[in-house]
């Protein structure tokens, strides 16, 4: 008789990231148990060896059921903005201490945790400090844990640099905030799948909290410039004050229901967010793909679509592909 398959359970599975963990885990031979919130995107995962649940990571005994005969977990469930009830801490903290603790009464082997980069109990970056909390939930749970903090991540679906595009593809001038230097460490959405997937079988891996990235520091002007040079048009960049930017930003945040940015994100913009180049390479034996080159998938935006953007609107098609 062979090995069974093993059977991992992955969160926020739909998601953004959770599709392409999906994927690279079942492409190893795995199971998988997609956990999902809500009915309605289960083409995403679709497919062999994927079985979809729904549960609410508010919900401890749906959290139980859905551990069921699981061997591993990667929790990738996360907000980057608040909504309503739906806050930092009661996401990407209670959330995370809820199953990690569904988790450990399932005695899973290995618990994989999708983190931050720059996590850190500092109580002025409320997102920040809820990525530290759930990690801390994670590391003394008692549970086998890897955690990895992953830079800002791009791919097709992802909501920053389809952004930043729809700005571009919708405004001559380019407004950027303060010098536009702060340094990020793009990293593509197939690669952050390929590490979470592999630190789940990596022995060598328990136990640690490593930051990841991609292969180049770029300043938030060279991530622009790159976007801009994709789409070969001619965009001049403007770099206004950052009290000047709280002002609009604060603006749209009272009169948008889904404003563009948040003066949340417009502090994150001041904050390097790089881990040390090379960790990929190091940690899992391959090199993560670069920004340049690997973002045509930008050019589908259209002007109407960069208008939507501007007013916080991530068109379905664009989102969804």
């Amino acid at each position: 008789m062979g090995t069974p398959q093993r059977q991992v359970l992955v969160t926020g599975a739909t998601g953004f990231v959770g599709r392409h963990v999906v994927r690279a885990l079942v492409e190893r031979g795995m199971r998988v148990r997609a956990l999902a919130h809500t009915p309605g995107r289960e083409h995403v995962v679709a497919g062999q060896d994927v079985e979809v649940v729904y549960a609410s990571i508010s919900d401890p005994a749906g959290l139980r059921s859905a551990m069921d005969g699981v061997d591993g977990v990667v929790h990738l469930v996360a907000i980057i903005r608040e909504k309503g009830e739906q806050t930092f801490d009661s996401v990407n903290h209670l959330g995370t201490a809820r199953v990690v603790e569904a988790a450990r009464e399932a005695r899973v082997r290995r618990y994989v945790q999708m983190s931050a980069v720059g996590a850190v109990d500092d109580p002025g970056l409320t997102y920040l400090q809820s990525k530290w909390r759930g990690e801390q939930a994670v590391v003394q749970s008692g549970v086998p844990y890897t955690i990895l903090r992953g830079s800002i991540l791009f791919g097709e679906g992802d909501e920053f640099v389809n952004m930043l595009a729809g700005l571009v593809k919708a405004l001559p001038l380019v407004p950027i905030a303060g010098s536009g230097g702060s340094m990020f460490q793009p990293l593509h959405v197939q690669d952050v799948a390929r590490c979470l997937a592999e630190a789940l079988a990596l022995d060598e891996m328990a136990g640690q909290t490593v930051e990841i990235g991609g292969p180049d520091h770029l300043t938030y002007d060279q991530i622009i410039d790159t976007i801009i040079a994709t789409f070969g048009r001619r965009r001049w960049k403007v770099h206004l004050p950052l009290p000047l930017m709280r002002v609009v930003v604060g603006l749209m945040e009272k009169t948008l229901p889904h404003p563009p940015a948040t003066l949340h994100q417009l502090d994150m913009l001041a904050i390097d967010n790089v881990a040390e180049l090379g960790v990929v390479e190091r940690a899992f034996g391959f090199t993560p793909r670069p920004l340049e080159g690997n973002i045509d998938y930008i050019r589908q935006i259209s002007l109407v679509d960069g208008l939507k953007m501007l007013l916080g609107f991530m068109p379905r098609r664009i989102r969804d592909h």
